[in-house]
């Protein structure tokens, strides 16, 4: 397919690895050259492969954990400011082609709002934000602040009020969890199984918090085919028994699947699996999905091949959750297709 729009696309500037060093993630030649080469670069090799591979469109954000992984306020502030501004200057070089999440740190909620509304209506090529989980606070770096706490309203008010998406993303644990949980499994800490559980738990605190509820026109965007959540959505929604749970904020008349394709929307991210998206068509609908590849962490190749030769879907289906549905749920003057 031509003209496909990629949503979770990870970009770095230097500066960005003073929280967290990715070159362990991926060592030179498993993906494909060298991750923090590729992570730097927005116009060469990237934009060939894109090229090549039918990408009309990437919405480039700061890689993981960002201003998220910095426990420091201001810090976390400056990094997020400093990102923004060299990101705008990067998709100002070609705007048919690129365009961007809005880095933001959690410390303070209101003070992430106006970040995100300076950057969606005084810079140009912002298309939503991003968020990597929870915000890492404390000396210790252990505590974590999530989006579900009340005060987290002054910025889910500014994110409905633009009308722009959210993207929660995942990031590594914290040094404690990490002790308790992965130290003795470290090839389950990050993307076979540690980042989708956190996620989930997070998307899944939002949700329940009545956060969407309150915020109906907010919308949520999550990676790597829903991070488990389509797959268990008879599990939670049968185990959120209001009965034993009556304080739970939710809205009484809803399920968790309600949500999706209106408030709740995956993307393909880092998953190229044919059953597991048939599933995720089953359970949620074309409306909710949206095509992605997570580079440099995958292969654009890969993606594009898995997507165009390998998905068995109506062209209907297949152009709206390449293309349409990116555009709908993030305005952009390209054109549906």
């Amino acid at each position: 397919m031509l003209g496909k729009i990629a949503l979770e696309e990870a970009w770095a500037i230097p500066e960005n690895f003073k929280a967290y060093d990715v070159s362990s993630l991926a060592p030179k030649g498993v993906i494909g050259g060298d991750l923090i080469a590729n992570l730097l670069d927005v116009h060469g090799t990237r934009l060939e492969q894109m090229d090549e591979n039918g990408v009309e469109m990437m919405v480039l954000s700061l890689s993981s954990p960002g201003p998220q992984g910095v426990t420091d306020a201001r810090e976390a502030e400056a990094l997020a400011s400093l990102a923004n501004e060299r990101l705008e200057s990067e998709v100002g070089r070609n705007p048919t082609r690129f365009a961007a999440l809005a880095s933001l740190s959690l410390h303070d909620p209101a003070q992430a709002g106006r970040e995100l509304r300076r950057c969606i209506t005084e810079r140009k090529g912002f298309v939503g934000a991003i968020v990597n989980d929870f915000q890492s606070a404390g000396p210790d770096r252990n505590t974590m602040l999530f989006l579900d706490r009340p005060e987290c309203d002054a910025f889910w008010r500014v994110a409905e009020e633009l009308d722009v998406p959210v993207y929660v993303h995942p990031r590594e644990a914290t040094p404690l969890i990490y002790e308790q949980m992965w130290k003795d499994r470290p090839w389950l800490a990050f993307s076979a199984l540690g980042y989708a559980h956190r996620v989930g738990m997070h998307v899944l605190g939002i949700v329940t918090a009545g956060v969407l509820d309150r915020f109906p026109g907010l919308k949520i965007v999550i990676g790597h085919m829903g991070e488990h959540i389509p797959y268990d959505l008879y599990r939670i929604d049968h185990k959120l028994n209001r009965a034993r749970f009556p304080q739970m904020p939710m809205a009484k008349d809803k399920l968790v699947r309600d949500y999706f394709g209106t408030q709740l929307f995956i993307t393909t991210s880092g998953h190229f699996s044919t059953p597991a998206l048939l599933c995720a068509l089953q359970e949620i609908g074309a409306g909710a999905i949206m095509f992605s590849i997570d580079y440099p962490f995958e292969s654009i190749p890969n993606g594009c091949v898995w997507f165009d030769d390998h998905v068995p879907i109506n062209g209907r289906d297949l152009v709206d959750i390449g293309r349409n549905n990116a555009l709908r749920e993030a305005p952009h003057p390209l054109q549906y297709k």
